[in-house]
């Protein structure tokens, strides 16, 4: 059993030392940076990497036991980095956990998400995962596509991306579409952004549905998700592209 008040206290007792000597990052303000309202200790990623790494008073304890103490510490905390080892672990434990329970759990810290690098994270945590239930997962991932939060909508879009990687992935371009298809006018930069990104890296492994894709939505899909979807085709698409979203630009203003 872990004595959650007492991790806790060792966990901020190290953060607090190490963020006496760690030396700026280079961003001026970190929680501005990420588009977080939790605060930080202002330490890099490496150095929380390290510290996770060399465990804690607690590290020997059964899988299950850390998993409950990190779980309580995602949900209960304010702290950046302290979020940070509880993904972490969670990524631990899924790897070892290759079933459809621990992508439920993993879903469970969507609530907590306000920010592009925690989201970023669980996303490649839940789209690794995709592979030992693809179907179920993929089905739970459609329905965030409804979400009224923003990163909950991102979240039914990033995880394809990382299984898109996997060799193990059976999904097909109908699938990406009908998860990327409702998403064409979010409002949200972030779901934006996840629209651009998967469309770019879905046409590595499907170059002629995206060109088809992109000929058929250019018009109407934002600049920032244009912009990133197009960045891998020929200079040529591209530009035909531009001319099309032009186009339409001007019958817009008729």
């Amino acid at each position: 059993m872990i004595h959650y008040n007492s991790a806790l206290l060792e966990i901020q007792g190290i953060f607090s030392k190490l963020s006496l000597s760690e030396k700026p990052s280079g961003i001026n303000n970190l929680q501005q940076y990420v588009g977080t309202k939790y605060h930080f200790y202002a330490l890099k990623n490496p150095t929380v990497q390290a510290v996770f790494k060399k465990g804690f008073s607690f590290s020997q304890e059964p899988m299950s036991v850390q998993m409950d103490f990190y779980t309580q510490l995602w949900n209960e905390s304010n702290c950046y980095e302290m979020m940070n080892l509880s993904l972490m672990y969670l990524a631990i434990y899924c790897k070892k956990h290759k079933d459809f329970d621990a992508f439920l759990l993993a879903k469970s810290f969507l609530f907590k998400i306000d920010n592009w690098a925690h989201s970023d994270f669980l996303s490649s945590i839940i789209g690794r995962h995709m592979i030992y239930a693809e179907a179920n997962i993929y089905k739970d991932l459609y329905a965030l596509n409804n979400a009224e939060n923003l990163w909950e909508r991102r979240a039914a879009l990033v995880p394809l991306l990382y299984h898109l990687k996997s060799k193990k992935s059976t999904l097909t371009e109908k699938h990406f579409f009908d998860s990327i298809n409702p998403r064409i006018l979010d409002e949200g930069y972030y779901v934006q952004k996840a629209v651009g990104w998967l469309l770019r890296e879905f046409g590595e492994k499907f170059p002629n549905e995206l060109l088809s894709f992109l000929y058929t939505n250019a018009y109407q899909m934002s600049s920032m998700a244009f912009a990133t979807a197009t960045e891998k085709i020929t200079l040529t698409d591209k530009e035909q592209l531009k001319l099309i979203r032009k186009e339409f630009k001007k019958l817009k203003k008729v």
